[in-house]
């Protein structure tokens, strides 16, 4: 057994990493033409089930898979199944999908699963905002399509950061472009005319309307916003970065940095470097400083008291719009 992975662990929040990254195995270890005999996915199944196909001998294949989902810490950490974990089949390739973001790494299973070459634990978490655009170039390329930082970037803002729905408008993207074009790099405006929004509007035309000091917008947006169930608190956790980030580089500014480093220092994409200069320029540092005053009170609120999350948003954006 030694080199040879005979059992997978994955867990974590990312469902559509975790598949993709199980599709690989699967590939890895059977052509198409013998899943039918040699795959079996388990739904919640008894141990006695999972032992008696787990020791099932390949039909013409040199492995099997047996891919389990839906379990619980009992069928883990029963001691038959440390016994089959202690001594695989060589012959099966095992694949647990635990679907929960944390293991109980104190239980028998994880304890007897440590320092064995032959048994594999992953752990795929989110991906953080700033890993999405390269993830997004990735996944486009796979699909045979080209994409710029920029492109990326749009893709992310309108989507969030749920990568089946990223995935999803991928898939629409290349049905619309043609097959002599997928070579090139797909141009911006192309995108957004192919790509459709499942919301009028999102977090991020709210925060760039408050940027904007368009304040009568921000106002209109939020309500259409929040009567789709987006939570204030992750709006004022999203324009907080953005306030902070141009309070940082108005100060940086007043103390005569020059401005391609206050951009690289604050990690300012290329493109989007007249966007942020404008917003810096529609606030100077004393509305800045109470800005961040204003979203750290209106945080604190929602965290504290029980006043409506809507009315408190709302009175933030009329205290904005008195500076």
């Amino acid at each position: 057994m030694k080199n040879q992975v005979l059992i997978y662990f994955f867990y974590g929040e990312d469902a559509f990493r975790i598949n993709k990254e199980i599709e690989k195995i699967k590939s890895a270890v059977l052509k198409k033409e013998q899943f039918d005999f040699n795959f079996d996915r388990l739904i919640s199944p008894s141990l006695s089930e999972f032992l008696n196909i787990a020791g099932s001998y390949p039909v013409f294949s040199e492995k099997r898979i047996v891919q389990v989902e839906d379990f619980d810490d009992s069928f883990l950490n029963d001691e038959n199944m440390l016994e089959y974990i202690k001594s695989p089949s060589p012959d099966t390739v095992v694949i647990f999908y635990y679907k929960n973001s944390k293991i109980k790494e104190n239980t028998k299973f994880f304890k007897e699963s440590k320092n064995k070459d032959y048994i594999k634990l992953y752990k795929i978490r989110l991906l953080y905002d700033s890993e999405l655009p390269p993830y997004i170039k990735n996944l486009s390329k796979e699909k045979g399509m080209a994409l710029s930082d920029e492109a990326a970037y749009y893709i992310m803002r309108y989507t969030g950061n749920n990568i089946l729905n990223i995935d999803s408008e991928l898939n629409k993207l290349a049905s619309g472009i043609a097959k002599t074009d997928k070579d090139k790099e797909i141009p911006l405006n192309k995108i957004k005319s192919v790509i459709t929004l499942s919301k009028k509007f999102n977090i991020f035309d709210l925060t760039d309307k408050i940027l904007d000091r368009d304040l009568k917008a921000a106002f209109s947006i939020f309500n259409i916003i929040y009567g789709d169930g987006e939570e204030p608190i992750k709006i004022i956790s999203i324009l907080y970065s953005e306030i902070r980030k141009l309070h940082k580089a108005k100060m940086q500014e007043q103390s005569g940095m020059d401005f391609e480093t206050i951009l690289s220092v604050n990690s300012v994409l290329p493109f989007l470097k007249n966007k942020f200069i404008k917003n810096l320029s529609n606030f100077n540092i004393r509305e800045l400083k109470k800005t961040v005053e204003l979203l750290e009170d209106a945080d604190l609120k929602l965290k504290t008291t029980s006043y409506p999350p809507d009315l408190i948003f709302e009175e933030f954006i009329f205290k904005l719009s008195r500076l």
